[in-house]
């Protein structure tokens, strides 16, 4: 943490929220940026008053959903061209298919903790003709999920982020692995108790 914080923090305080805005937005478009990385720096900062929190959540929150939903519009538009022009390899999208067929909106939720997958799933979601209202619904779901964990998280958790992030890094797949079968579970219990009693 204080490794991204000495690389990062010069950048934030001379170019504020902007660059925040412009890297959040680009990532949901499919092109890497640091995003995420400065939204940790900035709701870090936030604690010493250099930001203000519900500024940086603010500026996030907006550009996130509308650099995904840009994104989305993006892919379901002009697939084709994409896929022709060659801008993403057929193995990625392949990856983001699959995923996609096999989570569906859920997918939305858990793309935003997965590198590599964060930056395609939008564009894959158009790509892949994800009806509007689910990805509207997913993204505004994901988004403020992933608000709360990266926006929120390092302001209230100041003191302790370094020691809970080696800890994501190390079991960040056992931790999903429980998320989705918790997920999962409660949807099945969901539709249990909406069935109809023979």
């Amino acid at each position: 943490m204080e490794h991204l914080v000495q690389d990062l923090a010069p950048l934030m305080q001379e170019y504020g929220y902007a660059v925040l805005a412009l890297a959040i937005a680009i990532e949901g478009l499919g092109i890497p940026a640091p995003g995420q990385s400065l939204l940790i720096v900035a709701s870090y900062l936030s604690v010493s008053g250099t930001f203000s929190l519900p500024s940086v959540l603010l500026v996030a929150g907006a550009a996130s959903w509308l650099g995904n939903t840009a994104g989305y519009l993006v892919g379901s538009k002009f697939s084709h061209v994409v896929e022709q022009r060659g801008w993403l390899k057929p193995a990625s999208v392949e990856k983001v298919y699959r995923f996609i067929d096999k989570y569906g909106v859920m997918g939305l939720i858990l793309s935003r903790f997965l590198e590599g997958l964060k930056q395609l799933m939008c564009l894959g979601c158009g790509m892949a003709q994800m009806p509007k209202h689910h990805f509207l619904v997913g993204n505004t779901l994901a988004v403020g999920i992933w608000l709360t964990v990266f926006g929120m998280g390092p302001a209230y958790f100041h003191d302790e982020i370094g020691q809970i992030g080696l800890l994501y890094q190390r079991y960040q797949h056992e931790f999903w692995a429980v998320a989705v079968f918790a997920g999962l579970a409660l949807c099945w219990w969901v539709v249990r108790r909406r069935r109809p009693a023979n």
